[in-house]
């Protein structure tokens, strides 16, 4: 009982002492009813998540780790917590913090979320990871694996899968009221200016490589991914632009607007994705604007159906009879580049599916409820949410709910967008076998599903190691 947490785990699960950990289940976690949080990137979104975790009341920060803690963005979670013990490589941060942490917050860039959240899953600590939930499809398939076979507390970042959203379309389709047999097509749209317009998609090469900041650690901000030399422009939120460190639009906002639909659908993987009305294509940052299909079979009730996803400023969709424009809602940032005016003008990020019928039903992004188009507004209704995502995954952690949004689901929904993503970086379509779960007939985009070419880098490829 004096041995690390780590040797513990390992010990018990050798010997099937308990099928798996969760919850706090010693009263050497979780002390005074607290969940001790180690947060993994704490500025920019991660600020405002960790903020969240704070407001509940039930959650001690109780390490911060960046890969640059002089930078700007650093400084309010730094002047918030002087006394939490300060990393700017997680793998550091999780040995020193052995036996002193219930759980960890990962809230980098898109493809350095894996490294860290299977380390982390491999001591037993419960994990919270923004969304996407992975940069590629290999590593979701992995991180999926992981949860199953330690057994921890899991949960993604896709807020509004706690929100009346949520429990819409749950009751909604389990009472009825919305008819899965009748569904026609899907749609999902972001339409806003994004960080990698303002190239114009004439982008040729990577950028030049300059000094590295002395505070930053670039070594660990790359983390397993090809190296690459330091440039400004792949920091400070840039990364989301690069195929190689981004997920780009649909990564973004897919995870806010597909996110119930994938799931209450029951859509699973699609058999065929396709592109078309591409703007801007180049090798190396997401497209101006494209649109995407991504084809589902048929399973229970619901037919084989269609979801369409629109990005672009001007490559809208059509929308159904009666829509009616959304404003903002409180619990979704403004893209970056977006002002009120801008916004007017442009659709809010949301959704809309069609039905045999001929009506249509239509939301907005995040917690965003949904109502059929051409009517006031009024809906059936449904239970209201409870716990808001942060609260329900620290009472997961705590043994006192099951998370919403556990790598079981949001793994699959996060392979879609991997899947599409691939898409864009080739501009061609392909067909999917979702049993065998690879691309059928394109070795190319087969070999993508792993990842850019140098990946994992050399060092790194011991987290691949489920």
């Amino acid at each position: 009982m004096n041995s690390s947490r780590r040797s513990f785990l390992k010990s018990a699960l050798v010997a099937g002492a308990f099928p798996y950990i969760t919850g706090c289940l010693s009263p050497k976690r979780c002390p005074d009813g607290k969940v001790r949080l180690a947060c993994v990137g704490i500025g920019q979104q991660a600020w405002f998540d960790i903020k969240q975790f704070a407001a509940t009341g039930l959650v001690e920060i109780a390490a911060l780790c960046d890969t640059d803690l002089e930078g700007p963005q650093c400084a309010a979670a730094l002047k918030k917590y002087p006394n939490a013990p300060r990393f700017t490589d997680f793998r550091k941060m999780l040995d020193a913090m052995d036996g002193k942490i219930d759980a960890v917050a990962v809230m980098n860039p898109d493809f350095s979320h894996f490294p860290a959240l299977m380390a982390a899953m491999k001591m037993g600590l419960a994990v919270f990871s923004e969304k996407p939930l992975a940069h590629t499809f290999e590593e979701c398939e992995l991180l999926m694996q992981a949860a199953a076979k330690y057994g921890v507390v899991t949960q993604m970042g896709n807020q509004g899968h706690s929100g009346n959203n949520y429990w819409q379309f749950k009751h909604y389709v389990e009472t009825g009221v919305i008819d899965v047999s009748q569904l026609r097509h899907l749609t999902a749209h972001m339409n806003n200016p994004r960080r990698w317009h303002k190239w114009n998609g004439k982008v040729t090469r990577f950028p030049k490589g300059e000094v590295v900041p002395p505070a930053l650690d670039w070594d660990t901000w790359l983390g397993t991914a090809a190296f690459h030399e330091y440039s400004k422009d792949y920091v400070q939120g840039e990364w989301r632009s690069w195929y190689d460190f981004g997920n780009g639009c649909l990564g973004d906002w897919g995870a806010h607007t597909m996110d119930t639909m994938h799931r209450f659908f029951d859509l699973g993987l699609p058999t065929e994705i396709q592109i078309k009305d591409v703007k801007g294509w180049n090798p190396y940052v997401f497209p101006m604007q494209d649109t995407l299909t991504f084809k589902f079979a048929a399973k229970g009730k619901r037919p084989a159906i269609d979801l369409d996803w629109y990005e672009g400023v001007t490559n809208k969709p059509v929308l159904p009879k009666g829509y009616r424009q959304l404003a903002w809602g409180s619990d979704i940032p403004a893209a970056k580049g977006s002002t009120a005016e801008a916004a007017a003008k442009n659709l809010i990020p949301g959704k809309f599916f069609e039905m045999a019928d001929g009506t249509a039903w239509q939301g907005g992004s995040h917690s965003s409820a949904i109502f059929m188009c051409g009517t006031d507004g009024k809906v059936p209704e449904y239970p209201k949410p409870g716990s808001n995502h942060y609260k329900n995954f620290l009472l997961a952690v705590m043994g006192l709910e099951e998370t919403r949004s556990p790598f079981s689901v949001s793994a699959p929904l996060s392979e879609v967008f991997c899947l599409g993503c691939i898409a864009q970086r080739l501009n061609r379509g392909f067909k999917f076998d979702p049993a065998k779960k690879q691309i059928v007939g394109d070795a190319e985009a087969n070999a993508l599903l792993k990842g850019s070419k140098g990946t994992p880098r050399k060092g790194w490829e011991e987290f691949y190691r489920v």
